[in-house]
């Protein structure tokens, strides 16, 4: 009886871990607004979320070594080459504002899948390490029959897109219920 106490409190244990570890790992914080973002630029909200994960873990206020700024880490050139594209102009402090910053986010994840066909790997691949690097690595021919980049050269991208999996697969799982 003390053996089935036991486990059953480990077994208990490990599913309370698990959760907490997703809640913690996997927030679902502004789900109407990545759902209307993604509604919007016709994405999946899992992508979007996946992305919003990866680049800044939900953070609004997130700068990376690189200049990128908020929940989708727009280099800020980019930002605002999409809000030209979309007929507004926006201060680098609006960057910042996670309405603002989804809009253009979702704008841009929009536009590469656009230019790349609908190529989810290429894609992912120009919004983490730019759009005329991906453009290079394709000219070198390091592309599979259908198109997608098949040799990446850069290890922050090839782990950018293996964190994209599981991102995913459990936005997947969070966004179905």
């Amino acid at each position: 009886m003390k053996k089935i106490i036991i486990t059953s409190s480990i077994m208990i244990a490990i599913i309370l871990m698990v959760v907490l570890l997703l809640f913690v790992f996997f927030p679902k914080k502004y789900k109407s607004e990545v759902m209307h973002n993604a509604k919007e630029y016709y994405l999946s909200p899992v992508l979007v979320a996946s992305v919003i994960n990866i680049e800044s873990g939900y953070d609004e206020s997130a700068i990376s070594k690189a200049g990128a700024v908020g929940l989708m880490q727009l280099l800020p050139e980019t930002a605002y080459d999409c809000a030209d594209r979309l007929g507004m102009s926006v201060t680098y402090e609006e960057l910042f504002d996670k309405s603002t910053n989804l809009m253009l986010g979702c704008y841009y994840l929009g536009y590469l899948l656009d230019l790349f066909d609908g190529n989810l790997v290429n894609s992912l691949c120009a919004y983490n390490w730019g759009l005329g690097n991906v453009r290079s690595w394709i000219k070198l021919g390091n592309v599979d029959e259908n198109g997608t980049i098949t040799n990446i050269p850069v290890e922050e991208t090839r782990d950018y897109l293996k964190k994209y999996r599981v991102c995913s697969w459990v936005y997947e799982k969070i966004y179905r219920y």
